[in-house]
């Protein structure tokens, strides 16, 4: 079964759209891109790698795909990520908290489109989208049932979600 984001964002600027998926990790948000993409690790920190307490981005090898830093990320599949930052030269810039909330600031709509065609469940993927398009700056959630709840800021979707 396809794993979908607990709650999503989009957010339209001059320059960008923001897209943000919770409860998504690094890798299933890596890998909605094309794995060819060219790839720049800006930031990184973690724990559970080889001896160190704490591992940052001058610990790891350089990548220069996103397959390269995706299939790094398999094979340590113990490292715990706490911050990833990165740069996708032409496509934009994607970052992660705690291994579970992508953050995605996009240079085309096409692009943060693309993501939610991946991401959206498939029977509410249209209806969904629409809210997302209709509702910017808005933290949605959508349910089993197709159920959509707006919140107008993360600290609403964490009170009324943990």
């Amino acid at each position: 079964m396809k794993m979908k984001p607990s709650v999503y964002l989009y957010n339209e600027t001059n320059d960008e759209v923001e897209l943000y998926l919770g409860e998504f990790s690094t890798i299933q948000g890596l890998v909605l891109f094309d794995l060819e993409s060219e790839f720049r690790l800006i930031s990184f920190g973690a724990t559970c790698y080889k001896n160190f307490d704490w591992v940052t981005e001058k610990e790891l090898p350089e990548f220069s795909s996103i397959r390269e830093i995706v299939s790094f990320l398999k094979k340590e599949s113990d490292i715990s990520i706490v911050d990833f930052e990165s740069e996708l030269p032409g496509l934009g810039s994607f970052s992660t908290h705690d291994d579970g909330e992508c953050h995605f600031k996009l240079k085309s709509k096409h692009s943060a489109l693309s993501i939610l065609q991946q991401v959206a469940p498939e029977k509410y993927r249209d209806m969904l989208i629409n809210q997302l398009l209709n509702n910017q700056k808005f933290y949605i959630t959508c349910d089993n049932s197709g159920n959509v709840r707006k919140f107008g800021c993360f600290d609403d979707y964490l009170s009324k979600n943990t």
